[in-house]
């Protein structure tokens, strides 16, 4: 059975596991909270945009992909395999290895450098074999999100410096309007490719593994599309502010990132508790305000903010 991966290397104990979920980390979506802002208040804003677009877009093929194939995860399906994290979410491609690809990979082309190659390899390649080990993944689920995570790096690359120059140019009001324009086209694709798999029921043995599951919540794509939305409009109205130089004294981006962490994840963890959840369609709303209202934050009000306290 291909879990007879999984379940040999979770006999290898407990210090094993306490170091995969290390690995495992490095491709989550808290991570990436605070490596994204890290570079855009810290290091270079232009480098950090980048970043923030190529991971959300990266997140949202991974979420319709997930969709169309709607394939189990390991646990879900053999009881020997013990969840030693929690997904609700289908198994391919793996989202955490697709993150890690595009987020270090990228990160290895802008440095450019040898040493940044071989740790972005060597963090990617630990992030699928910590996803295994943990029991959330199959090989084949990892190994997909590397293939997916490769080639949107790849199209990202290609494509974006075209896009930028298109872009730039352009009125803040038009910025504005294609950002949300591309936002509710992203909308559009979700609510599509869901109904493409309405009719298809899960195996009820699924859930009764893998516990408490919701593999077609709309909840992760709908944030994707508020951050298209909040990233596009907050760095047009940065731009018209008068923009954003990341650089200065090493004490004051350290102050930048502290002031800028508290208040996005007392947004992200505030709005969370006072928005409604349900009914669905009253949460996604609701959740799409709140990752927008948190993007314009982190590219457009946490800036100004900075300058007006000399930080910046």
């Amino acid at each position: 059975m291909e879990t007879d991966i999984n379940f040999t290397l979770q006999q290898l104990g407990p210090v094993l596991a306490a170091v995969m979920h290390a690995l495992s980390f490095l491709g989550t979506e808290d991570f990436l909270l605070l490596l994204v802002p890290f570079i855009f208040w810290c290091v270079d804003s232009g480098f950090g945009a980048r970043l923030l677009f190529l991971v959300v877009i990266s997140d949202f093929v991974n979420g319709l992909l997930k969709w169309l194939f709607h394939l189990p995860r390991p646990y879900w399906v053999d009881a020997r395999v013990k969840p030693l994290e929690s997904e609700i979410s289908y198994g391919l491609p793996s989202g955490h290895t697709q993150s890690a690809t595009v987020g270090w990979g990228y990160l290895a082309v802008r440095v450019n450098r040898w040493w940044m190659w071989l740790i972005s390899a060597l963090v990617i390649v630990s992030v699928a074999t910590a996803r295994v080990a943990l029991g959330m993944h199959f090989v084949g689920d990892v190994i997909g999100g590397l293939i997916v995570g490769l080639i949107v790096l790849v199209a990202f690359v290609l494509i974006e410096p075209r896009v930028t120059r298109w872009i730039a140019p352009k009125p803040i009001g038009f910025q504005i309007t294609t950002a949300f324009i591309a936002s509710l086209a992203m909308i559009v694709i979700i609510l599509f490719v869901r109904s493409t798999i309405g009719g298809i029921i899960d195996p009820i043995g699924w859930a009764q593994l893998g516990g408490p599951i919701a593999p077609r919540s709309l909840d992760t794509l709908v944030s994707d599309a508020a951050i298209v939305f909040g990233a596009g409009a907050g760095l047009a109205l940065l731009k018209r502010s008068g923009g954003f130089d990341a650089r200065g004294p090493w004490g004051k981006r350290i102050v930048r990132l502290a002031l800028g962490l508290i208040v996005l994840i007392a947004l992200r963890f505030g709005l969370g508790a006072i928005f409604p959840r349900e009914p669905e369609l009253a949460g996604a709303i609701f959740r799409y305000v709140r990752y927008a209202i948190m993007v314009l934050w982190a590219t457009w009000l946490a800036p100004w903010v900075f300058v007006k306290l000399r930080l910046a």
